[in-house]
C-alpha cells in the first residue's frame, strides 16, 4: 500500500480511488495510449487523456471515453480487449474503423 492515494474524478462523471502502487508503470507509453493519443490527434473528441503528476514524480494518466460517440466506443472497447490481454490492433486500422463508423452514421442520417 502506498503512502497516498489518487482520487480521479472523471469524465464520466465517476468517482475513482486508486492506490498509485497498483498502477502500473512504463518507461515508454503503451500502445493503448499511443492509439487514443492519435485519435486525439486526429480531431476527434470522445477520447480524452487526463495526466496527473504523483507526489513521487511519477505520472498516472488517466483514459476516458465517450460511448456516444464512434471514437469513444472503439477506444472503449480497444481498452477491454487490451487489459485482457488480447494483441492491439494498429492506430491505422482503429482510426479506419472509425472512420467507416462516421460514414455509416452519415448515410444513415
Amino acid at each position: 500500500m502506498s503512502n497516498s492515494i489518487v482520487i480521479y474524478h472523471g469524465r464520466d462523471d465517476k468517482v475513482y480511488v486508486v492506490d498509485p502502487d497498483c498502477i502500473p508503470h512504463f518507461d515508454d507509453t503503451p500502445p493503448l495510449l499511443r492509439i487514443a493519443a492519435e485519435v486525439i490527434k486526429a480531431g476527434y473528441s470522445g477520447v480524452v487523456i487526463d495526466e496527473k503528476k504523483l507526489f513521487n514524480g511519477r505520472f498516472v494518466y488517466c483514459l476516458s471515453t465517450n460511448g456516444a460517440t464512434p471514437e469513444g466506443r472503439i477506444v472503449a472497447e480497444v481498452s477491454v480487449a487490451h487489459n485482457a490481454g488480447n494483441s492491439m490492433p494498429s492506430t491505422a486500422t482503429v482510426l479506419e474503423c472509425i472512420r467507416r463508423e462516421y460514414d455509416k452514421s452519415r448515410r444513415q442520417s
